[in-house]
């Protein structure tokens, strides 16, 4: 008789056969099985076809957002994933009902999630990455994120070949996007600076410039080449970029927000841009590879340190 766990895994076979990022596919597989352990753990016995009820996910879904105070991104990340598994066990007549077709995301979003970093805790976490074991490839990873808005997982599967690298201009082409659709995001000028000085010496240039390494780009089958090594000469993998960031952000001993990720740089990145074209929101839209704008629309919304500049300066701040 098939398990949880054998059911999941079909589902996850399922998944890739409808062509699914990877990135996806991992996020909802260990969503799933985190709902199994979940269960486990609560009720002291593993989950059956039977206990998944809308009350046994909206349990769980309360919990842990409740309890254990997960983001919101990450709660909703995991109820996608209860759904999509949901849907396949329906389908393949596992279940005769779908419990999840009423099962919501959570709404709203932490302030402090998606107003990004200030400028001065920009300068803190590229000090620190000046400062780190691997200087200018690690700065070169946080000046891209910052100057692109670009996904982590984006960000680690970037080759030489995805990168037209010119002298005064740079366009980094992202194939690993979420959904699998390609989009082209510009470089400026500081992204394509650290680059130089991350890629110059791999080049065999001892004083790299943008000039000097635009003449020097990877063509041909060595574009095909991954452009983020480990310290071992291996690929750096998208844990590990990770955990770079968050070892960086402890480097500045409190100087940048703890929970600061990769996801903090996008949003920094979304919210500088919108700072400075306020009407551009179908531009940032297509930066960021978001399908709807309404996804998008969140950066225009005043973040909380303006709103409390504003009543500071309300007239009547003045009455005491």
């Amino acid at each position: 008789m098939e398990t949880m766990n054998d059911l999941a895994t079909l589902w996850k076979a399922d998944l890739q056969s409808q062509d699914r990022s990877a990135g996806t596919i991992k996020k909802y597989t260990q969503a799933v099985l985190h709902f199994l352990a979940w269960y486990k753990q609560k009720q002291g016995r593993p989950l059956t076809l039977q206990d998944i009820t809308p009350i046994t996910l909206i349990s769980y879904r309360n919990e842990i957002h409740l309890e254990q105070r997960r983001s919101i991104p990450t709660i909703n990340l995991r109820i996608s994933a209860l759904r999509s598994w949901c849907a396949w066990l329906t389908k393949e007549r596992h279940l005769n009902i779908d419990p999840s077709s009423n099962f919501k995301l959570v709404s709203g979003a932490p302030a402090s999630q998606r107003e990004g970093l200030t400028n001065a805790q920009i300068n803190a976490l590229l000090r620190a990455a000046q400062s780190s074991r691997a200087p200018d490839r690690n700065y070169a990873i946080v000046q891209i994120l910052l100057q692109t808005g670009i996904r982590l997982a984006e960000c680690a599967s970037l080759a030489y070949g995805d990168i037209t690298f010119g002298e005064r201009s740079g366009l980094l082409q992202v194939r690993a996007s979420k959904g699998n659709k390609f989009r082209s995001v510009p470089l400026n000028a500081s992204a394509r600076e650290a680059l130089a000085k991350y890629v110059g010496p791999k080049l065999g240039i001892e004083k790299p410039s943008i000039k000097t390494v635009s003449a020097a780009w990877p063509k041909g089958a060595e574009a095909l080449k991954p452009i983020w090594a480990s310290q071992r000469a291996g690929t750096l993998t998208v844990s590990a970029m990770g955990q770079m960031i968050a070892n960086l952000v402890d480097a500045t001993d409190g100087l940048v927000p703890q929970e600061t990720t990769a996801r903090t740089l996008r949003h920094t990145f979304a919210r500088n841009y919108l700072a400075q074209y306020q009407d551009d929101v179908v531009g940032l839209a297509t930066l960021l590879g978001h399908k709807s704008i309404d996804t998008t629309r969140i950066y225009s919304a005043p973040s909380t340190m303006l709103l409390s500049v504003r009543l500071e300066q309300l007239h009547i701040n003045a009455y005491t």
